[in-house]
């Protein structure tokens, strides 16, 4: 089943998800990602919560949900990163029904993160925009 299955199989309301991090760039056939980060509007995070399932871990003083390699994300701003969920909900680039963190996005995402493996990211969507004229 690939990212884009995976996600439609969760079931979750248009316009109160976006999926985050190397979500787009497995959608795209960029590199495969090792797991699915989903950023939710808060009330999507209460009715997931509400209705279990989920394992609950605290984090920056949030509350995230794991299933598998299944990510719930409550908040995706943070001091070094100001855009909001819903911010990137509306930018969002749809891949066959799906919301996917566009690629300008995700660049200014994976630079506020600093990692190793986000510069490496990076310089593979600049690679992608480059060969794809975008």
């Amino acid at each position: 089943m690939n990212i884009v299955e995976r996600v439609k199989k969760l079931d979750l309301p248009a316009g109160e998800y976006v999926v985050v991090g190397s979500g787009i760039l497995d959608a795209l056939h960029i590199r495969e990602a090792q797991d699915i980060d989903i950023a939710v509007v808060p009330a999507l995070l209460a009715r997931l919560r509400a209705k279990g399932g989920w394992e609950e871990e605290e984090r920056y003083g949030k509350v995230f949900l794991k299933k598998g390699d299944i990510e719930i994300i409550p908040q995706l701003s943070w001091e070094d990163y100001p855009t909001t969920t819903e911010e990137a909900i509306d930018s969002a680039m749809i891949i066959e029904g799906v919301p996917f963190m566009n690629l300008a996005e995700l660049c200014k995402f994976k630079k506020a993160l600093g990692r190793e493996k986000d510069q490496t990211d990076i310089a593979l969507i600049n690679a992608y925009k480059e060969a794809h004229a975008l």
